[in-house]
């Protein structure tokens, strides 16, 4: 089965791959980051992604709470990865020269990393002082795992983009988070999120192998429904690869050849 909204859109039998609206633009996620493409997250989520760092009031905190938990649209858009949403079919998933371009955007890239930061405190994640990741408000995060299950699929999304969009050490970072909370054996984790731990492919990078007290035995192509949709499995870029910072050249003819460029950035 392929994750996080494939699983969930096959339960959801109104929608279907022709129910998709018709793209703006060749490149929709690139477009909407920039701002020209013709779609708007509501009021509510725009003041959010503007203001939320300088809540301080409890009553601040759950609206902001409330309106994430309540809107079904800012997931797709704000975190974009190589999965198509028939429940939010406003959306479109990436495509891999979108990717690239996406990576390589530096506005566009710091702009995604305060989505992350986000997202991560929409969770009860946050940093202390010393810059460690870690759960700053456990009643939002037991909240988001227990009482509001679909978040363990918005999650699913969410660790996802992260490792194909070149901010896989985040990405691990915040599975780590939720590992050490949940435990490796409890069966939400093992269901929903052990399969994003880190690859047998990645152990060479020491950054990410801080995420791994010992080599990991998972590989890529055992995996690799958590972060491409089933029918894009037989394009020559689903390797590894993607889940580096390298920018993936991909002939016009597809299917055809890559090639990653040598320079990691």
């Amino acid at each position: 089965m392929g994750m996080c909204d494939s699983r969930e859109e096959i339960k959801d039998v109104q929608f279907g791959r022709s129910t998709i609206q018709p793209k703006m633009s060749e490149n929709p996620n690139l477009d909407f980051y920039r701002g020209v493409y013709p779609f708007q997250l509501n009021n509510q989520i725009q003041f959010h992604m503007k203001h939320w760092k300088t809540y301080n009031q409890q009553y601040q905190w759950n609206k902001f709470y409330s309106d994430l938990e309540s809107d079904k649209q800012f997931m797709q858009w704000l975190y974009p990865n190589f999965f198509q949403s028939f429940l939010n079919t406003t959306s479109f998933r990436l495509s891999i020269k979108e990717r690239n371009s996406f990576i390589e955007d530096q506005q566009i890239i710091q702009q995604y990393v305060e989505n992350i930061k986000m997202f991560q405190r929409f969770l009860g994640i946050g940093r202390d002082d010393n810059q460690d990741l870690l759960i700053i408000d456990q009643q939002q995060f037991d909240q988001c795992i227990y009482s509001y299950t679909s978040n363990q699929v918005r999650i699913q999304r969410f660790i996802s983009s992260m490792s194909i969009l070149g901010q896989r050490d985040l990405a691990l970072e915040t599975l780590q988070v939720i590992k050490n909370k949940l435990t490796k054996k409890n069966k939400i984790y093992q269901s929903k999120f052990q399969g994003f731990e880190l690859l047998i492919e990645e152990f060479d990078y020491s950054a990410q192998s801080l995420y791994s007290k010992k080599k990991p035995t998972k590989s890529f192509e055992e995996y690799k429904t958590h972060y491409v949709q089933e029918d894009l499995f037989n394009e020559l870029w689903v390797q590894a690869s993607i889940l580096t910072k390298a920018p993936i050249q991909v002939n016009q003819q597809s299917r055809e050849s890559f090639l990653v460029k040598e320079k990691v950035c």
